[in-house]
């Protein structure tokens, strides 16, 4: 669709499409940036900065979106843990953004950012794909570095200024270093990367998310990228993105594909 041209996207880790725009997508950096989202749109040209004030960011690895309300939220998530030095994690809430086209940054007031701070029951993990179901709102966590990765969830309820949530893991999939992770708007589909290859799973009217990880996946198109993390699924329901970090200077390109879940 385009490349990455803005030397402020060197590493991007994580994409979701914009709930006020089917063409726009928020991304972020891994690790090494400040507490910073930024705007794309299909040609994969930066149209907008946020910052988010006042919270320290140590290795952002995904981003997903849900409603709140009726209004449209994005959920940062601090839990890159290459070196398993970190025993809690944390995850951002906030309002999303409205885009001006004439506003070429934005800043998120601390009072508007809710931090969910987590550790998972067993071990200290790494984990890089996150999504959140639209039906109840659940977030689902995948682990990266296990043989198989691993599912994790919490709810928005749990979290409590001050309190630390306990992830006990739930399943294992028949994959291992995921990198990321999106949910269907209509919750009908679950999709899952590494760094070579696309997983789908349909989940079906009334399924619950481990029943629908439980089914058998399949693999779907995919050409890998030179370190490909990020994928999401269009608002339109019709196909999935998925965009590269730029490691040892190569280009890093905003792809489109198609996709069928073959009965």
């Amino acid at each position: 669709m385009g490349k990455l041209k803005s030397p402020k996207l060197t590493e991007v880790s994580g994409i979701v499409s914009s709930y006020t725009d089917s063409n726009l997508f928020w991304v972020h950096n891994d690790s090494g940036d400040e507490a910073n989202i930024y705007l794309i749109d299909t040609l994969a040209d930066l149209k907008v900065t946020v910052h988010l004030e006042g919270i320290n960011v140590v290795d952002a690895e995904d981003i997903a979106s849900l409603m709140i309300d009726g209004v449209p939220y994005l959920l940062l998530a601090d839990m890159g843990n290459n070196l398993r030095k970190r025993d809690t994690l944390s995850l951002f809430l906030f309002k999303e953004p409205v885009f001006d086209k004439d506003r070429r940054s934005h800043v998120v007031a601390r009072e508007d950012i809710m931090e969910i701070r987590f550790r998972y029951k067993d071990k200290r993990r790494d984990a890089e794909a996150l999504f959140v179901d639209p039906i109840d709102n659940m977030i689902y966590i995948i682990s990266k570095r296990d043989f198989r990765s691993t599912l994790f969830r919490m709810s928005f309820s749990e979290a409590k200024a001050g309190s630390v949530l306990v992830l006990p893991p739930l399943m294992q999939l028949p994959l291992t270093f995921a990198t990321g992770a999106d949910i269907r708007q209509d919750g009908g589909y679950i999709i899952v990367k590494n760094l070579v290859a696309v997983f789908l799973w349909k989940r079906e009217p009334n399924q619950d998310i481990i029943s629908a990880l439980s089914q058998p996946y399949q693999q779907i198109l995919y050409k890998p990228e030179p370190q490909g993390e990020a994928i999401c699924f269009d608002r339109n329901k019709n196909f999935f993105y998925t965009i590269s970090e730029r490691p040892f200077g190569l280009e890093s390109y905003l792809y489109k594909y198609k996709y069928k879940y073959e009965n």
